[in-house]
């Protein structure tokens, strides 16, 4: 009981204004992620058929397992329309692109990182729906909770 209380601190205490935003449902997810994983793109597949979730997604690109994950986590961070550029990302869009653009002058990656690391995550996809861990793509587990 004690480790949920210190994680429900810790999801009280999180830079929410510095995740990628989307939808405006009655469930409250927060998820860390990784572009290419796909486990997290299959979960990103799963929410985008509701319409009763707002998603506060940041990036823990794990970059010995996808060589790409940190730049295409900076190119959704950095760009004008993250959610748009998200679904791209998350989607496949650029994942046979190598022109996709790189913002190298700021470190909000680093600030994802940091996030993932407050809530101790080492892997994706970790899913918090409504206060209530979720460690995996466990579609059965999330549904349960969504309901």
């Amino acid at each position: 009981i004690a480790r949920k209380k210190n994680m429900s601190s810790k999801l009280s205490s999180l830079p929410l204004e510095k995740a990628v935003k989307i939808g405006n449902g009655k469930n409250i997810i927060i998820e860390v992620t990784d572009p290419d994983c796909p486990f997290c793109r299959k979960a990103t597949d799963f929410f985008a058929k509701r319409n009763d979730v707002t998603r506060y997604v940041f990036f823990l690109p794990l970059k010995k397992l996808h060589p790409n994950a940190e730049k295409k986590s900076r190119f959704i961070l950095s760009s004008k329309d993250q959610v748009q550029a998200y679904k791209d990302v998350m989607s496949g869009k650029y994942d046979q692109d190598n022109s996709l653009p790189v913002f190298s002058d700021n470190n909000i990656v680093q600030e994802h990182l940091e996030v993932a690391a407050m809530l101790g995550v080492k892997g994706t996809p970790n899913f918090w729906i409504n206060g209530t861990h979720v460690g995996g793509a466990d579609f059965t587990a999330i549904e349960k909770l969504l309901n």
